[in-house]
């Protein structure tokens, strides 16, 4: 009997550690919690879409529970949706490049709290001119605004059509970034995408920069960051669809495992005692 029992239990050992590796897809979890970082703002609407009234030259952040990437393959994707309403100025082509931009960061613990620091990461910023907008990472731990300063990477990739931003109400603009290591590096992916306001087109940027050596070595984020530049002039801005991605860290399947290993070691002693 109790050789049945161990039997069994290493079948619903192995159908455990099975089912915990089949669900080790990418997990996805809303952010919220968006407040100022760097300039003014009143902050309105719900924790999932937030308001920011004016919204113009300030930087906003958003917390999550830290993600690490300990091994190759590890990757978090962060993407969010901001709209400007009632711009009242700079309301032509060009007058938003470098003005909206979107990163990952690892910073302070918990809430944000104005001008904190140190808040390290990679960025990704709107253009539409032609050599495409740029890739940047913040390596000053002593700078209070992330998006200022940053190094400069590399470049994205232009909307095919030309295609802008523009406009009293650009309408959606929605960000993407993807950060994965590989080999002790980081492998960059991310996009911008809306539509132009004028013509009705789709607008979308691309962002790719492989083999890049991060400032921050602890692979850690747990921050979203986005820039509302000094020519947005919009009377308001809202935030929505905010959400991180991440596949697990391999390390937590590993515990699983070992904890169902020790339940079921524990299981077959009690067993044979019987």
């Amino acid at each position: 009997m109790a050789v049945t029992r161990i039997r069994r239990g290493a079948a619903l050992l192995a159908l455990a550690v099975s089912a915990v590796a089949s669900s080790a897809g990418a997990d996805v979890f809303p952010v919220t919690g968006w407040a100022v970082h760097n300039g003014s703002s009143t902050a309105g609407g719900t924790a999932d879409t937030p308001t920011f009234t004016p919204a113009d030259n300030m930087t906003l952040m958003a917390p999550f529970s830290a993600i690490s990437l300990v091994n190759d393959g590890d990757f978090v994707e962060a993407t969010t949706t901001l709209t400007l309403i009632d711009r009242t100025a700079n309301l032509t082509a060009n007058f938003l490049n470098t003005q909206l931009r979107f990163g990952l960061f690892n910073g302070p613990d918990g809430a944000v709290v104005a001008d904190d620091i140190p808040n390290l990461g990679l960025i990704i910023e709107y253009t539409n001119a032609a050599a495409g907008g740029l890739i940047r990472e913040q390596t000053n731990a002593a700078q209070t605004n992330p998006f200022t300063s940053p190094t400069n990477l590399g470049n994205g990739t232009q909307d095919s059509g030309g295609d802008s931003i523009l406009g009293a109400n650009p309408g959606p603009v929605t960000f993407t970034l993807r950060l994965t290591r590989d080999a002790g590096q980081i492998d960059l992916t991310g996009s911008i995408s809306g539509t132009e306001s004028g013509t009705g087109d789709a607008y979308l940027a691309t962002y790719t920069l492989n083999n890049i050596t991060p400032s921050d070595t602890s692979f850690t984020y747990d921050r979203l960051g986005l820039f509302i530049g000094g020519n947005a002039d919009a009377t308001s801005a809202s935030v929505s669809n905010s959400s991180v991605t991440s596949i697990p860290e391999p390390t937590s399947l590993a515990f699983v495992a070992l904890a169902a290993v020790v339940l079921a070691k524990r299981r077959s002693r009690s067993s044979a005692a019987k």
